[in-house]
């Protein structure tokens, strides 16, 4: 009977600790963004070891995410196998394939990994491949996927051809539809969140971020603290709540955050606490984000 009892503590510790890990909170802005901003900027700088290491820190903090513009689970992969580590390279490129849809093919045309594709774990996520590719489209939501597209295109062609009564029509309906879209995915549009899809679904580019620029100052009060929760947890790109700021203050031509690349200190009000606020919402701070995209510019060509 002791036994049988003991047995059942047991159990319940186990699944309270499971569950506990489960729902456990995360929070990206003070445990995570900041540390792969640095680890960005040292891979940009071929300092493979620091980055790796700053990755990896992060990654013992929170849940990985894939952000757009740098893509933590490839950064990964080509560190480790520049660090010698290819188990580990695999792991990640497992990652993105299972997780994000990733392209197995392109990965296994990358000459960074053509000498490790007779090893038993390239083989084993090779053979997995396909049946990953499947399951991640199943998750995808064609239709959502499809009106957020619709939604970019028609908020792009009223602003194009300069119909104003129309943009209004246009702004409203967009923006009831984001309000619904956010509620009911707890997240907002992107493609690190499955539902939404990559390019790989139909070659379109995806992201929902220009939405945000739209949100005018009084709407924007009812975004501030949402947004702001989704940084936080990982469930939003990190520069939504710079941008519903900045881009509310294009009027005055004095800004808070910075997010506009081409304007200088002088049209940045209270200048010395600017990356104070910026790491408060998780942005980059201001010079390193400048560094960044310098060393983009270099490496890429973009």
């Amino acid at each position: 009977m002791k036994i049988k009892i003991l047995f059942f503590l047991l159990i319940s510790v186990v699944g309270f600790s499971q569950k506990k890990k489960i729902n456990e909170e995360y929070d990206y802005i003070n445990n995570y963004y900041q540390l792969v901003y640095q680890a960005q900027y040292e891979y940009l700088k071929e300092d493979y070891q620091k980055a790796y290491d700053l990755l990896k820190t992060a990654e013992k903090n929170c849940p990985l995410l894939k952000q757009m513009e740098i893509n933590e689970p490839a950064v990964l992969a080509e560190c480790a196998m520049r660090l010698n580590k290819p188990e580990e390279a695999v792991h990640y490129i497992e990652i993105l394939v299972r997780d994000y849809g990733a392209n197995f093919e392109g990965f296994k045309n990358s000459p960074l990994y053509k000498d490790i594709q007779n090893t038993r774990y390239w083989r084993k996520l090779e053979r997995k491949a396909k049946k990953y590719h499947e399951a991640y489209l199943k998750q995808v939501n064609l239709d959502l996927r499809n009106e957020i597209l619709k939604m970019k295109e028609e908020d792009q062609s009223v602003r194009i051809n300069r119909d104003y009564e129309g943009l209004k029509r246009v702004d409203s309906i967009n923006y009831l539809k984001l309000r619904k879209i956010v509620a009911d995915c707890d997240c907002f549009p992107d493609e690190m969140f499955p539902q939404f899809g990559n390019y790989t679904i139909d070659d379109k580019f995806f992201s929902a971020v220009i939405f945000v620029y739209h949100i005018n100052s009084e709407d924007a009060e009812y975004w501030k603290p949402i947004f702001l929760d989704l940084i936080r947890r990982g469930r939003a790109p990190a520069e939504i709540y710079g941008t519903l700021i900045d881009s509310n203050l294009r009027s005055n031509g004095v800004y808070l955050y910075g997010i506009y690349s081409n304007i200088g200190k002088d049209l940045i009000d209270d200048f010395e606490n600017l990356d104070k606020r910026r790491i408060a919402v998780g942005l980059p701070p201001w010079q390193l984000e400048k560094d960044i995209h310098e060393l983009i510019k270099k490496k890429y060509g973009i």
